[in-house]
């Protein structure tokens, strides 16, 4: 009856191990990328000779290689490693 209900009973316990923020933005990636591809593809209706298929792997490839750029100059600001 003495103990807390919204204290743990073993406080030597583990904390809840949670994703990091890398896996987060490479699952936001994935379903950018994903996402992107579906719209060319449904805008195009599949035809390989309309101009907006060039761009159906152009596109994500830069954002790829953005979004690693900008990690690698948020990983040396901040001092952190990598997960």
């Amino acid at each position: 009856m003495s103990a807390d209900k919204g204290q743990p009973q073993n406080p030597e316990q583990p904390e809840k191990k949670t994703l990091s923020n890398a896996i987060y933005f490479k699952i936001m990636g994935y379903l950018l990328t994903a996402g992107w591809v579906g719209f060319i593809l449904a805008i195009t209706g599949g035809d390989t000779t309309h101009p907006m298929f060039d761009y159906i792997f152009v596109v994500p490839l830069a954002g790829w290689i953005i979004g690693m750029i900008v990690a690698r100059v948020i990983r040396s600001k901040t001092g952190a490693d990598r997960p």
